[in-house]
């Protein structure tokens, strides 16, 4: 038996900002999944987890099945189907799987499963040589054409590689990543996970239509061609243009890829401080431009949403 990992994610700073070319900074978490697995020496392959459930699935059976919408046995089809489409050949493999990640906690349980399918195939057939950005695509591409739900990359990307990260979109082909060296252990506060019971419940597609829309109306292919000064000045016009709602996401579109930024180099730096507030900045912010009749109603909606990770002295 080989042993395989995947951690949770949490993102800090740069929520969606991918999808317009921004800066994400997230990290891995010490909560995740783990999986026990060996070669079998058949064209199966044998899952069992009291987590996400336990089946049987013949190599070379990649076709989506509606039934399987949202159900771990989808990803677990879709890794296998990219793993195909790109010519690698591979055989059956058993696996025992346990999570750590408590539902609703906000850090990502369907991404660490997808990687750790990708790490399992990965390490038990080509020694472990598939590039991280490809795990994360695969994981991408499960997701998004086999479970049915629209995603980014960011969270695949951080659980792959592990650690804090800062991710830059600005090529989103091939994004550029840097790991920051930091101990959080040692700032004196606790990373404590939160289980939130509640479910993200904005929809991706509506979010990069209305990102999109202000980009355009903007002369842009993507808000991250335009500067947020420009953003700023004609925030009136956009709003009229593309609604309220547009115009919101995209002005968090500029604060949160900065903060992205400023986290990371507030953690390079060792001032844990300095992130702390801007980490909390970034939900506070969001009440910012709301109208005045409008602004209890959004911070309701987001104490609901909570956060993943809350830091504890």
């Amino acid at each position: 038996m080989f042993d395989f990992f995947a951690g949770g994610t949490t993102i800090f700073g740069g929520n969606f900002s991918e999808q317009q070319g921004g800066f994400v900074f997230g990290f891995a978490t010490e909560q995740g999944i783990h999986a026990f697995a060996k070669p079998n020496g058949t064209d199966t392959i044998h899952i069992e987890s009291e987590d996400f459930g336990s089946f049987d699935m013949e190599i070379g059976d990649t076709e989506p099945r509606a039934e399987e919408a949202e159900t771990f046995a989808a990803l677990v089809r879709g890794i296998m189907n990219c793993f195909i489409e790109s010519g690698n050949v591979f055989g059956g493999f058993d696996a025992k799987i346990s999570s750590e990640i408590p539902s609703g906690s906000g850090i990502s349980v369907t991404a660490a499963f997808e990687i750790l399918i990708g790490k399992i195939i990965s390490g038990l057939f080509f020694q472990n040589s598939v590039p991280a950005l490809r795990l994360a695509q695969f994981g991408q591409i499960a997701e998004s054409d086999f479970f049915g739900r629209p995603c980014g990359i960011s969270e695949q990307l951080i659980s792959t590689l592990g650690g804090n990260v800062l991710l830059d979109f600005s090529d989103p082909e091939i994004p550029k990543f840097e790991k920051i060296d930091f101990d959080f252990s040692k700032s004196g506060y606790t990373a404590a996970l939160v289980d939130c019971k509640e479910v993200f419940s904005e929809d991706f597609s509506e979010i990069l239509k209305d990102l999109g829309f202000v980009a355009w109306n903007m002369g842009h292919n993507s808000l991250s061609e335009a500067d947020e000064a420009e953003f700023i000045a004609q925030f009136p016009i956009l709003r009229q243009k593309c609604g309220e709602r547009a115009v919101f996401r995209a002005l968090d579109f500029f604060e949160e890829s900065r903060r992205a930024k400023e986290e990371a180099e507030a953690l390079e730096n060792g001032d844990f401080c300095e992130f702390l507030r801007i980490y909390e900045e970034s939900g506070k912010t969001k009440l910012k431009f709301i109208q005045e009749e409008k602004a209890a109603e959004f911070a309701e909606e987001m104490e609901k949403q909570g956060f993943g990770i809350m830091f504890v002295l």
